[in-house]
C-alpha cells in the first residue's frame, strides 16, 4: 500500500469503464416499462442512473409523467405492488441486454495498470445487484478490468448516494482513510456516493450516462454540438460537487497527480 497520496480509486461500471454511453441498463429500462404497456424515453430513463436498480425502477415509476402513462394503461396510479410486480422482471431482462454492452472503454486497461504499479488498489460499485454480475465481471476479466473487490447495492443494504459501498470497499480491501480514496463515475448518484463517503469526486462526461451516446454518435455530431454538451455536462458535475471532470478514464492520471499532491499537503475532499 502506498503511504502517501491516493490510496484507492473506486469506479463505477456503466459509462464509466464499460459501455461507452451507459446505453445497456437505459435499453433494459425503456424495455421493462414497454412490457408493461408503459412508454418511456432514454432521456427519462437516464435521469435516475446509478441509483441501486431497485431505486431507479421506483424513482421512474413516481415520475409524475411516467405515473399518468402508467395510470391511463392500468386504471391506477402506481404503488409498491406495481414496482415488486415490475422488479422481479427486472434481473433476468437485465442480464440479457448487458450481453451487447460489455466493451471495455479506451484507456482502462492501461490505467488500471498503473494504479496497480503504484500500489493504488481498485475497487468498484455499481447499482445492479450481484444476480446481475455473472456477465459484466466475466467480460470485465478477459479484457483486462480485474478489480480488488464488485460491490453491489444488495451486500450494503443501500446504493447511491448512500456511501455504504464505499465503506465495504474500503473495508475489504483494508485501505484507509478514506480521505485518500478517488471515487470516478458518471451520474450524479456517483457524487452523491463519494460527497457522502468522505471522498474526492471524478466525473467523466464523454464515454457517461449525461452525453449518453455510443462513440459512433458522438463522433457524428458537429463540432460545436459537441463542445456544448461536454460543457453542459461539465457545469452540471461541478455544480453538484465534483472535484475535477474529464473526458474518460483515459485522462485520469494526471488527476491522480494533482489529488495526490493535495494529500499530501494536507488537504481533504
Amino acid at each position: 500500500m502506498t503511504t502517501s497520496g491516493v490510496r484507492a480509486v473506486i469506479f463505477d461500471i456503466s459509462g464509466t469503464v464499460m459501455d461507452f454511453g451507459s446505453r445497456g441498463p437505459v435499453a433494459a429500462f425503456v424495455e421493462l416499462f414497454a412490457r408493461h404497456d408503459v412508454q418511456i424515453t432514454e432521456a427519462e430513463a437516464r435521469v435516475p442512473m446509478g441509483k441501486h436498480k431497485l431505486d431507479h425502477v421506483w424513482a421512474l415509476l413516481t415520475n409524475p409523467e411516467i405515473a399518468e402513462r402508467w395510470r391511463l394503461a392500468h386504471g391506477s396510479l402506481p404503488d409498491q405492488e406495481s414496482l415488486r410486480a415490475m422488479y422481479a422482471s427486472f434481473a433476468p431482462l437485465q442480464i440479457e441486454v448487458l450481453k451487447g454492452y460489455l466493451d471495455l472503454l479506451p484507456g482502462v486497461a492501461a490505467v488500471t495498470a498503473e494504479l496497480r504499479s503504484r500500489g493504488i488498489r481498485i475497487g468498484s460499485t455499481t447499482g445492479f445487484e450481484t444476480g446481475m454480475m455473472g456477465d459484466v465481471t466475466a467480460a470485465a476479466a478477459a479484457q483486462g478490468y480485474t478489480p480488488d473487490c464488485w460491490v453491489c447495492p444488495d451486500l450494503t443494504g443501500g446504493g447511491r448516494p448512500a456511501p455504504w459501498m464505499i465503506h465495504y470497499a474500503a473495508r475489504q480491501m483494508n485501505v484507509y482513510p478514506l480521505r485518500t480514496f478517488v471515487k470516478v463515475g458518471d451520474t450524479a448518484a456517483d457524487i452523491g456516493e463519494a460527497l457522502n463517503a468522505g471522498t474526492w469526486a471524478v466525473s467523466v462526461v464523454r464515454t457517461g450516462n449525461e452525453i449518453g451516446l455510443s462513440q459512433e454518435q458522438l463522433n457524428a455530431l458537429p463540432d460545436a454540438d459537441r463542445a456544448e454538451r461536454f460543457r453542459k455536462a461539465e457545469e452540471k458535475f461541478r455544480a453538484l460537487g465534483a472535484h475535477y471532470v474529464i473526458d474518460s478514464v483515459a485522462s485520469l492520471m494526471p488527476v491522480i497527480d494533482e489529488i495526490s499532491s493535495r494529500i499530501e499537503n494536507g488537504e481533504r475532499p
